[in-house]
């Protein structure tokens, strides 16, 4: 791991246990439409997709416009009483800055909700500049696009760059976007009651080591 001179962070599920909050809601703005799905569909189906993919399959099945702020006016209250870091997010963050490693977000939400992410729970100072979402780009997870993004504004190579993901898409994008080195993450308490399940998803698309505690990667990392 001696050549890693940036880190791309996914946000939902990975620095912030918030996955368990969107998924709960947007199966609660599915079905509004008439689409009912069993949380087992909303990891396999959604997990890490960009909203405008989302909001793309919910205007194909039902014909309905959602309208710009979809899904993010169904889950911002939600994130402002519930949402909390993943643990060891901080300790990870702080050994990048011991190493003067690099690092940003890449993610599938709007930049309006990874802000209000970010200042519920207080380190959004640290990625000042550095935080990136799907919006900025043609197209959001699993194409390349945002990686590719990201690879550019830390003005490192993608044999550089370490991702660490807990979603399939992003692990498809990544390896799309040329990054060999992809963390998988299955931490999050969304994963509670299909873990290995998708770890096994996750090696499939291209991610390894996996890990449950982001400790495993602050250990590799010291390695």
């Amino acid at each position: 791991m001696n050549n890693i001179r940036a880190v791309i962070f996914d946000f939902d599920g990975v620095l912030v246990d918030s996955e368990v909050i969107s998924l709960s809601e947007l199966q609660r703005a599915l079905a509004f439409y008439g689409i009912e799905k069993n949380w087992n569909e909303l990891v396999d189906g959604f997990l890490g997709h960009s909203n405008g993919s989302i909001g793309a399959y919910i205007q194909k099945t039902t014909g309905k416009d959602l309208g710009e702020e979809f899904p993010d006016r169904w889950i911002m209250e939600r994130f402002s009483a519930d949402l909390a870091l993943m643990p060891g997010a901080v300790a990870l963050l702080d050994l990048l800055d011991e190493q003067n490693i690099p690092y940003c977000i890449a993610s599938g939400s709007s930049p309006q909700r990874l802000r209000h992410a970010l200042d519920v729970v207080n380190i959004g100072e640290r990625f000042r500049g550095r935080i990136f979402s799907s919006d900025l780009v043609e197209k959001g997870k699993p194409a390349p696009d945002i990686f590719h993004y990201s690879l550019e504004a830390l003005g490192v190579d993608a044999s550089e760059a370490v991702v660490i993901e807990d979603g399939v898409a992003g692990t498809i994008g990544a390896r799309a976007a040329g990054i060999a080195s992809i963390f998988g993450f299955v931490g999050g308490s969304h994963l509670t009651d299909c873990r290995d399940r998708h770890a096994e998803k996750l090696k499939e698309a291209g991610a390894t080591p996996i890990a449950h505690h982001l400790s495993a990667f602050e250990t590799i990392l010291r390695s």
